[in-house]
């Protein structure tokens, strides 16, 4: 009976971490001043109005539009394939909920609670996990509780359309049902833990990344202790049913995930399973990095046949760079190419002490504790397979945080599992009265710097988007640029013309293809380096646009920008006869031959307007 209690109790706890952690998100994404209910135009630019403009079309068809493999309006004038270029999902999401909660609510608002909720659940693999590795509900209820109270689980919070939101959910739900596997060594249980992770990747590329950390973790434990999790049948369904996602998921396949490093290291590991046997562990090892080469070389093969070798080389060419330069961006953006130049910002920016206590808050000065404690038991073989891994996982997630900032939501899943563990084992051995005030404090602390930091939560995207200026740049495109011709325009501010406007636009932010990349980069050549008649042709002949939008914004008042054409973050003004002197220059805009000003906004920020909008003259 008491089990019973205790199992209702901590349902029931894990239900309200879930709900309290999705109103937590929905107030304070709606009640920023600039969120407008009714009306989402100007609140969306970049990724989240790219995903808004394919949420919308799959909402209008009801499913996939029949037009998704040749989708006209995102790279105009090239056709892209949405499925295979894209890890659509989470738009059929919005369509079951938006059938469910009928047309009266705004799509953009069911977006923001929907996501809200599926944010939160994190929480359930959060909780399953700590059980599996502590076998106590109270104790996964802690970690549930601390993982609510960690606010770089927020991350998204404003974005209303963001794929980590369903991705990071998926991930933890994955690693319950890894652990559980690893505990049960079933078929069933195996081949479920290899889906969730097989979705969770298709439903947001970077957690490429994240799976790779899991993989290094299980590979390392391996090298140290010879443990072999995928020399059991769950470990090999596991496998399988990673793999068959990834042969399933158009996204996944055009980019050959197939035989990622996540796969090659898990096929090596299969492979000495199999052969290895029981033989002495140096001959498991010899197995299992002779299948990972050999998964390697397979893995270079296809990725030439398929045509998607360079697709992902933008982010080996960003944490090469940051190991090089241990973490600190050059002032000489020469040093870097021009793919590294790119991806160095945004989330991808470098991990830094400051933001670390912000979305890490109390729970920080635990983790020297923690790693200084399990270093010790690790070096001396103590502990189960899933404790060793989960530890290793959190020192790769710690230096993988530290190369691309947003890696740091996967230290705020692992965290409050490996703490609540550290506290279950603490208890074991220490008076319970000290040890139940230690754990009180430390939530009461975590909480208070929780809600400060929720209160002073004034969602800073919106503040950087400026929305009453996006609108007026929507009307103005709409007022002066006809129906289908295509603006090009940087890859912010693209996004909203093509969500709110239907025009078609040259670039577009999702990078993980080389074309893509490619775009930006003859764009930022033409317009700092090329003189105005240059970007003009490069515009008209390549691009077949007539019309062309300069944020100044993002073009010259954002230091990333100038750093990104190789001016350097300090750079007083443009190069003298470029397009960009002409286009960008403060005051009022100047008469360019070959561009007919039609519309410029507003001042902004001391320095004159904002957008102006261009038409090109033949």
């Amino acid at each position: 009976m008491r089990g019973r209690s205790e199992k209702l109790f901590a349902l029931g706890a894990l239900a309200l971490v879930v709900l309290l952690g999705t109103v937590a998100r929905i107030h304070t994404a709606s009640s920023s001043p600039h969120f407008d209910r009714a009306d989402p135009r100007g609140m969306l630019v970049t990724d989240p109005g790219l995903l808004y403009y394919l949420t919308e079309r799959v909402v209008e068809s009801g499913g996939l539009p029949g037009d998704f493999a040749a989708e006209p309006r995102i790279e105009h004038p090239e056709v892209v394939d949405v499925t295979a270029r894209f890890t659509v999902g989470q738009e059929l999401l919005v369509l079951a909920a938006r059938r469910l909660v009928g047309e009266e609510m705004p799509l953009h608002v069911v977006c923001v609670w929907l996501f809200a909720l599926v944010a939160s659940a994190a929480a359930v693999g959060v909780f399953g996990l700590a059980f599996e590795l502590t076998r106590s509900m109270r104790w996964a209820s802690l970690a549930a509780v601390v993982f609510a109270l960690l606010p770089v689980n927020y991350r998204t919070i404003g974005f209303v359309l963001m794929r980590e939101d369903l991705a990071w959910p998926l991930f933890a739900l994955h690693l319950w049902l890894a652990a559980r596997a690893l505990r049960r060594q079933g078929a069933a249980s195996g081949l479920l833990a290899g889906v969730s992770l097989g979705l969770a990747c298709a439903s947001w590329h970077a957690m490429g990344m994240v799976a790779a950390v899991e993989a290094l973790a299980i590979f390392t434990w391996f090298l140290h202790s010879g443990h072999n999790p995928f020399a059991h049948r769950g470990g090999r369904f596991a496998l399988l049913g990673m793999a068959v996602v990834t042969l399933l998921v158009p996204a996944l396949w055009a980019k050959g995930a197939i035989l990622s490093l996540p796969l090659q290291l898990a096929g090596g590991l299969t492979l000495a399973g199999l052969f290895a046997g029981a033989r002495p562990r140096p001959w498991q090892v010899g197995c299992a990095l002779s299948g990972a080469a050999l998964l390697l070389v397979a893995s270079v093969a296809l990725g030439t046949w398929l045509g998607t070798g360079q697709d992902l080389r933008h982010v080996l060419d960003v944490l090469v760079a940051k190991i090089s330069h241990l973490g600190i961006r050059p002032a000489d953006p020469g040093l870097l190419s021009f793919d590294a130049r790119m991806m160095w910002q945004g989330p991808f920016r470098t991990l830094g002490l400051t933001e670390a206590w912000r979305g890490f808050q109390v729970c920080l000065l635990l983790l020297p504790l923690l790693l200084v404690v399990e270093k010790l038991r690790f070096l001396r073989r103590r502990g189960s397979d899933l404790q060793r891994t989960l530890h290793l996982g959190l020192l790769f997630t710690l230096v993988a945080a530290w190369l691309v900032a947003r890696m740091a939501v996967l230290a705020g899943l692992l965290l409050p599992v490996l703490l609540v563990h550290l506290g279950q084992r603490s208890s074991a051995v220490g008076p319970k009265v000290g040890h139940l005030l230690g754990v009180a404090a430390l939530l009461f602390w975590q909480l208070v710097g929780f809600g400060s930091w929720l209160g002073r939560n004034e969602v800073p995207w919106y503040a950087e988007v400026r929305p009453a200026e996006v609108r007026a740049m929507l009307e103005a495109v709409d007022e002066h640029v006809p129906a289908g011709a295509p603006v090009a325009a940087d890859f912010m501010s693209s996004t909203a013309i093509l969500a709110h406007t239907r025009r078609p636009i040259v670039m577009q932010p999702k990078w993980e293809s080389a074309p893509s990349r490619e775009r930006v980069g003859l764009f930022w050549d033409a317009l700092y380096n090329g003189s105005p008649a240059d970007l003009s042709r490069l515009l008209r002949e390549r691009w077949r646009t007539d019309h062309i939008l300069i944020d100044r914004r993002t073009l010259w008042w954002n230091r990333d920008s100038r750093y990104l054409a190789g001016l350097g973050e300090e750079a007083p003004r443009p190069l003298p006869g470029t397009a960009a002197a002409a286009l960008l220059a403060s005051g009022e805009p100047l008469e360019i031959e070959g561009y007919r000003l039609l519309w410029h906004g507003p001042g902004a920020m001391g320095e004159g307007d904002r957008y102006r909008l261009y038409a090109l003259e033949r």
